[in-house]
């Protein structure tokens, strides 16, 4: 007797759906399903793309599973709703991840209710933990433990254990308070350091230039002198990136990777003068005119900010190329926009240089719809996984 096929539980012929993309816009496909001698065959037809042929499919009455690759893998899985329909998430392996929808042959895809529920709790969408059981970072926060650089004191504040420390950098002008929730969430499951610098925060003040060189060979020595060995991971908000990157070419052998959440790069002044030079110029005359009358340390920091920008340039890039770095990228639009860097043209440019600025480096690039720049208070879980993620392919230990 031929041997029996397995249990069909999708039915043959053209399913609807969607599939849905990080910044929120989405495509509709439709899946030609039919049975196979070991179970279903499963192909997705995008207008303008593929034919995408899913494989390692596993089917139940209630769930599918398989994976995909429109350039890497993407592994997803989908729970079978009250309506009949398939809905979940895909997930790349860096921790980014969209939404997919499958519904039976018929079906009107326009009608489709998205359970954004089930496709975040299925990609490992959690509210962060609340109250007792966050680890404390002291009674004095944000005020630690001082130590000696360069003849003053740096403040910093450690949490959390590993193998790995993740090093918190601030954007400009701002201290270690705007990571709390982010420090206390990794805090969990590794070693975690945030710090203020020069003049911010509860550092003291120093009379030198807050150069990209300065402020990273000022970082090197708190955490020497404090004790925290390498390697590091680095966590840049905004202009940190900036020092970020400079730390890692000065000190290579102590990285091991890094997370910027959306970063300012070098070239951001040349990509809004081709869009608006006017509205730039007048951004840049706003902003000097502004800082004139913020905190000296915070005046300093836009000085050599500024002078970043307008070089377009920032040695030792080149490191990055052999580093892991995932850049997030916030993708909310301002509904008021002040200048070019603020409307949706603006926006545009900037999500696409990041991504132009990940494919040079061969990193890896998550935009955070409905976010705005300071994504590790808005969405901090979002962070915290795209960390994981990099310390998962960097094969370190993050076990509770």
């Amino acid at each position: 007797m031929a041997a029996s096929s397995p249990a069909q539980h999708l039915e043959d012929g053209a399913w609807v759906g969607r599939i849905i993309h990080l910044t929120g816009r989405s495509m509709d496909v439709v899946y030609q399903v039919r049975g196979g001698a070991e179970g279903p065959i499963i192909t997705m037809e995008v207008d303008g793309y593929g034919p995408f042929e899913f494989k390692n499919i596993r089917s139940t009455s209630d769930s599918l599973r398989f994976t995909w690759e429109p350039s890497f893998e993407l592994a997803c899985s989908l729970a079978r709703l009250e309506g009949g329909e398939f809905q979940g998430a895909c997930m790349d392996p860096w921790g980014g991840f969209g939404g997919i929808v499958m519904a039976p042959p018929g079906s009107n895809v326009g009608a489709i209710a998205i359970h954004d529920e089930t496709i975040e709790s299925i990609a490992g969408w959690t509210e962060p933990p609340k109250g007792d059981t966050l680890p404390d970072l002291g009674s004095t926060y944000p005020f630690g433990r001082q130590v000696m650089v360069h003849g003053r004191e740096v403040n910093l504040v450690e949490a959390g254990d590993g193998p790995v420390t993740v090093v918190l950098e601030a954007g400009l002008g701002d201290n270690l308070s705007s990571f709390e929730r982010l420090h206390q969430l990794l805090a969990l499951d590794v070693r975690v350091v945030a710090y203020d610098r020069a003049g911010l925060g509860f550092s003291e003040a120093s009379a030198a230039p807050r150069s990209l060189e300065q402020v990273a060979t000022e970082l090197r020595g708190m955490l020497r002198e404090a004790g925290i060995a390498p390697p590091y991971v680095l966590v840049a908000h905004a202009e940190g990136a900036l020092y970020a990157q400079r730390f890692a070419a000065l000190y290579q052998d102590a990285v091991v990777g890094m997370v910027l959440v959306d970063p300012h790069l070098e070239t951001f002044a040349t990509t809004w003068r081709a869009l608006d030079a006017e509205s730039l110029e007048h951004y840049w005359e706003g902003r000097k005119a502004l800082h004139q009358h913020m905190p000296s340390a915070v005046q300093a920091e836009f000085a050599g900010y500024v002078d970043v920008i307008e070089k377009g340039h920032l040695d030792g890039s080149d490191r990055l190329l052999s580093l892991p770095v995932t850049v997030l990228t916030a993708g909310r639009i301002s509904e008021q926009p002040r200048w070019v860097g603020e409307s949706a043209t603006g926006r545009e440019a900037w999500v696409e240089a990041h991504a132009a600025w990940v494919r040079r480096i061969d990193g890896n690039h998550i935009v955070v719809p409905g976010s705005g720049s300071y994504i590790h208070q808005e969405q901090p879980v979002r962070v915290m996984q795209a960390i994981h993620a990099l310390l998962r392919e960097k094969s370190v230990s993050i076990d509770r």
